[in-house]
């Protein structure tokens, strides 16, 4: 990396602020924050404070990283008491919450006059108090690669006396469901004092224990339960949104003024040794943010830079460890609060999250993980976010390994990395898809395409799948999967080139075969694009499908493409006239009869428009990436990619702060919604930004 004086300083790493004015701005109740703790564990919910989701809390903690998540920390019941001599004590309650049944459903705090979101939260509450105005800060932030989290509360009310009580909720539920009322409750095991006067409890359910501490105060043991606890962003899923959560009791801390008190709770599930310094985090991210400006060429302006700087932070909120089948390794999370490691959305993610970035041990680490867990010459889907258990209904995963081995071996030139542990890999995948394997996914001796699937399977990103529906049925040849095998074909070519001529020559050969087909049977779709997908009929032949969906778009953004320039420009005009949108694509063409405007309601709804309209940010990158390639990587291609970027990164002020989302609406207004951080949306974005700045195409 350079090091001269000439090379652009790092901006500082990212800290979102909400002052008071924008605070005033905001929809403090629906704008949310996600913190990270780099085993798949998080911490989450909204500026105000308010629990909308089921998943939001202090602490969910991975029992197996990055899976088995449980939430042991929720909410803090926070209660200031302010004793004014010669005055009545008046409560302050901090913390607030929405009850089933009750019409008190704040969605203001005017107390709340700072916000900043950084490696952790800041919150500033100005209360108003006799001769003046008491001021109290509540920090949160998890520790780097330990199931701990740590909130600490400075509280400056003058000469005021004061106690503060710290309730804290312990929910110790898996962080999918809410607690049943027979479900069995937590329990409190014991409660003690240490050598230095600070008070520990531990709290321990079937699923999990986690103990708690202060670094001033005393416990008072006595549970309390809020009953009724509603979740709305739950309840807008048709999810169950209602639970009675239970606390052990309450850390209380006195002053008698007038200086400023600050006290310390530590919460963790892991053993109570010494903490590490969350430097760490900071440390890493510094670093990543480094290797991001470097890969652009200079100068920067201090918008671009900062804005890569923020896309390099939040890059990191995926990257974990795991431990599958008992393997310690690397592997990504697909999305905030509920996905898990998936094998497709990893793959994706991997150049944008780790190669850009210059984590490339962790890139390899990441790859080896899956390589590792192929079977039948598949990678899995997705691990089981309960005991971690593959599963292997995918299509297309496969094919993006071996993308992202080869994106993996171009930047690195690791050549016994890549020829030792993933080449195996790759041919493992070729082969199986030569053969065929399991789910009917092979290559058809006929034209060298690959078919995979029947009616009742979703093995394409498209997968959304309820109630024995499939909302979009593409089995058979879908265009994607076939434009990631020529892709695969050629890219392994290439990389064999100069070191196993003749196996790279067989793939050469496969991919020129498949190339022809892909044109003959794909060519000519809706608009003047590509068929999306060819179906097996009831005469043994392949009909063609009728919808306009951005599937296409990777036969034009790929590296190894099998249409000529040409045939990418219209694939291009084709999705930019009726799927376009300034946040990402459109799943599907809004004259369509299938169409749906609207990623609303109970699941089963919003499953039905998850791929029939509604528009995902991470297509955005193919989209430009083909723009670049279509006009070899020219100036003006550049500024055009940037101009269809820069609107998708100006949503890292949106309701996630700092965080990209899933998916919004089709139509406007487009309402962002699923997951608040979505890897393959932070990735793409990363990845063909910097593509654009880049001085050499890659």
């Amino acid at each position: 990396m350079p090091t001269d004086a000439s090379a652009p300083a790092v901006p500082d790493l990212p800290v979102d602020v909400f002052d008071a004015d924008r605070l005033a701005r905001t929809d403090t109740l629906r704008t949310e924050w996600v913190l990270t703790n780099a085993l798949g564990g998080f911490a989450m919910g909204t500026i105000l404070g308010v629990p909308t989701r089921k998943y939001h809390g202090c602490l969910v903690a991975a029992m197996s990283p990055p899976v088995r998540r449980v939430l042991a920390l929720g909410p803090i019941a926070e209660r200031l008491t302010l004793r004014p001599k010669g005055a009545d004590p008046a409560d302050h309650h901090l913390r607030l919450f929405h009850f089933e049944g009750s019409d008190d459903r704040p969605d203001r705090d005017d107390r709340l006059v700072r916000f900043e979101r950084a490696d952790g939260c800041l919150w500033v509450y100005e209360l108003p108090a006799a001769g003046g105005v008491v001021r109290v800060e509540r920090r949160l932030h998890l520790i780097d690669g330990r199931n701990a989290a740590v909130i600490e509360y400075t509280v400056d009310a003058g000469a005021t006396p004061w106690s503060l009580e710290l309730r804290p909720l312990t929910p110790l539920r898996d962080f999918h469901d809410v607690a049943a009322p027979d479900d069995p409750k937590p329990e409190l095991q014991r409660s003690w004092t240490d050598d230095a006067g600070r008070p520990w409890v531990a709290v321990a359910t079937k699923h999990a224990g986690i103990t708690l501490s202060t670094d001033r105060g005393r416990f008072v043991p006595e549970t309390h339960t809020w009953e009724g606890l509603r979740y709305w962003r739950e309840a807008d899923r048709g999810q169950d949104a209602v639970e009675d959560v239970h606390a052990p009791g309450a850390f209380v801390i006195e002053s008698d003024g007038p200086k400023s008190v600050s006290v310390r709770l530590l919460a963790t599930i892991d053993a109570m040794d010494a903490e590490p310094s969350h430097d760490t985090r900071s440390q890493r991210r510094a670093r990543t943010a480094r290797a991001v400006l470097d890969r652009c060429d200079k100068p920067l302006d201090d918008a671009r830079a900062r804005t890569l700087t923020r896309l390099a932070s939040a890059a990191d909120d995926f990257v974990v460890k795991s431990t599958h089948a008992g393997v310690e390794g690397k592997s990504i999370i697909a999305g905030y609060p509920w996905f898990a490691d998936w094998g497709r959305d990893s793959m994706i993610a991997l150049p944008g999250l780790l190669l850009v970035t210059g984590r490339r041990d962790e890139a390899f680490g990441v790859l080896e993980t899956f390589a590792g867990a192929r079977k039948n010459g598949l990678i899995p889907n997705r691990f089981d976010d309960d005991e971690g258990e593959a599963h292997y209904n995918t299509a297309d995963a496969s094919l993006w390994f071996i993308h992202a081995a080869c994106r993996y071996y171009r930047a690195t030139a690791d050549r016994e990395g890549f020829f030792d542990v993933l080449v195996p890999a790759c041919e493992d995948i070729v082969q199986a898809h030569k053969h065929g394997t399991d789910f009917g996914i092979g290559a058809d001796p006929a034209d060298g395409l690959v078919r995979a699937g029947n009616e009742k399977t979703q093995l394409t990103w498209m997968d959304a799948r309820r109630d024995g529906v499939t909302f979009t049925p593409r089995h058979g040849k879908p265009v994607e999967i076939n434009a990631l095998w020529h892709n695969a074909l050629a890219a392994l070519a290439d990389a064999f080139r100069g070191a196993l001529d003749a196996e790279g020559a067989e793939f050469q050969t496969m991919a020129m075969r498949v190339a022809r087909s892909f044109r003959k049977a794909f060519l000519g779709g809706p608009h003047g694009g590509l068929v999306d997908c060819l179906f097996p009929d009831q005469t043994m032949g392949w009909r063609r499908s009728t919808e306009l969906r951005p599937n296409q778009v990777f036969a034009a953004s790929l590296p190894f493409s099998p249409l000529d320039d040409e045939d990418r420009r219209r694939v291009i005009n084709a999705v930019g006239a009726h799927l376009l949108t300034p946040v990402g694509l459109r799943t599907l063409a809004p004259d369509d009869p299938g169409y749906r405007p609207r990623f609303e309601g109970p699941m089963f709804e919003r499953d039905g428009a998850y791929h029939n309209g509604t528009v995902w940010p991470w297509l955005l990158g193919p989209y430009a990436e083909a723009t670049l390639r279509i006009d070899g990587f020219s100036q003006a291609a550049r500024a055009r990619a940037l101009t269809l970027l820069d609107p998708l990164a100006r949503e890292l002020d949106s309701t996630s702060v700092g965080q990209l989302w899933e998916v919004y609406d089709a139509d406007e207004p487009r309402r962002p919604d699923g997951c608040i951080a979505q890897a393959w949306s932070v990735a793409e974005l990363l990845r063909v930004m910097v593509l654009a700045l880049a001085p050499r195409p890659q």
